[in-house]
């Protein structure tokens, strides 16, 4: 094994890589437009559909003469304007009205209709029952003051929910959930394109013979080849991790509510170290693994029909590891990908078990290794590098 024949290889490769306008695409572009164009897109339809709800949250429909007098002063404070109707629920459900109100003939029970899919019709029945609960309040200290009672006898205490958590665990726990998912994700499928340019592209351009017949041995040819496939991949990872800590720093989202937990997502060379190492092993694993499928395929699309399930297999164990709940337990740390996706939630949450970090990690190099060995067993099998 030649150092410096493995890294002509690998020039080699990188140098046809980047003349290649879809590699480029997947590995390049994507990964810097993805999380910018993310945050600022959800943010804005997100804002804009904010808007057009509070517009929208302005009726509530009742029958006519079902409601006590009392009510209609509580539903004029509410800001909200009454449309009389038929049928309440009907009219919220065919979007007439976008709440509902009727009461019972004894005045006892009130009901608020609201669709449960329309924001409109959620705000207006929040408006609604606030309004309501501060006319029961009332009717309620008008009593008391009859009987000359206090009313501090009604609540004694206050019951206040407090929040623990600190807000770089709640930034680290939202942004966690998706951070895995689409980094794992555009690893593989910014891996794709130079794998199979390397293996079958290679082969449908018969260029593949040539570089055999060179004086470089076999071994170090598809080293150099492994390697650039596995810079192309962790490139990936790097340029969209990049790209997301870039836009939380340039205050890219928008999105209501979620400037603050976002942005005290911690960006210090310490958590970027850990995720970029948790990263690494996972490079290795993706590109030697796709290198070696493609190495099956005979042509460029054949390798592409046989990579894009592998990609989508991706998915679900990525996603699975973002979901609110799913802890990070020594046994759950040896799945792959999944393993990876939460080790990822938790370097941001600041709460890293060195338990599940150092299997996890342990876990996914071995599993590097074996796609690594397969790769190059692949490469010296002359039924596999050559098949026709």
């Amino acid at each position: 094994m030649k150092l410096n024949v493995i890294l002509t290889v690998f020039r080699k490769e990188i140098l046809d890589l980047l003349r290649d306008r879809r590699t480029l695409l997947s590995m390049v572009v994507l990964p810097i437009v993805v999380f910018p164009l993310l945050f600022s897109v959800m943010g804005k339809f997100m804002g804009e559909a904010g808007k057009k709800a509070e517009s929208e949250a302005t009726t509530v429909a009742i029958v006519a003469d079902q409601i006590p007098s009392g009510f209609n002063s509580a539903i004029a404070r509410s800001g909200l304007s009454i449309v009389v109707v038929q049928d309440v629920a009907s009219a919220v459900e065919s979007k007439k009205a976008a709440t509902g109100l009727t009461v019972s003939p004894d005045g006892k029970l009130a009901k608020v209709y609201s669709e449960g899919t329309r924001q409109s019709s959620g705000i207006a029945a929040d408006k609604l029952r606030t309004a309501l609960n501060d006319y029961r309040d009332a009717m309620i200290l008008e009593k008391l003051k009859s009987v000359q009672l206090d009313a501090s006898a009604l609540k004694p205490f206050t019951v206040k929910r407090e929040n623990v958590a600190s807000e770089r665990r709640m930034g680290g726990s939202m942004l966690g959930s998706i951070l895995g998912y689409i980094v794992i994700l555009l690893m593989f499928s910014g891996g794709m394109y130079p794998a199979i340019d390397m293996a079958a592209g290679e082969k449908e351009r018969r260029t593949l013979e040539a570089l055999l017949a060179s004086p470089a041995n076999r071994t170090d040819i598809v080293l150099g080849k492994i390697l650039a496939c596995v810079a192309a991949t962790y490139s990936t990872a790097l340029l969209t991790t990049a790209s997301l800590f870039l836009s939380l720093k340039q205050g890219v989202v928008d999105m209501q509510g979620a400037e603050k937990l976002m942005g005290n997502v911690p960006t210090d060379p310490q958590t970027m170290v850990l995720m970029l190492l948790t990263l690494v092993p996972i490079a290795v694993m993706a590109g030697s693994l796709m290198l070696s499928i493609a190495l099956l395929a005979r042509s460029f699309k054949e390798a592409q029909s046989y990579l894009t399930p592998l990609v989508m297999l991706v998915i679900f164990p990525s996603l699975l590891g973002g979901l609110p709940g799913m802890e990070l337990t020594p046994t759950l740390s040896l799945i792959p990908i999944f393993n990876t996706s939460q080790l990822l939630k938790n370097i941001l949450q600041g709460d890293v078990p060195v338990l599940s970090f150092a299997i996890t990690n342990l876990a996914n190099i071995g599993y590097a290794v074996i796609c690594f060995l397969l790769a190059v067993r692949s490469f010296n099998n002359e039924n596999v590098l050559f098949r026709t």
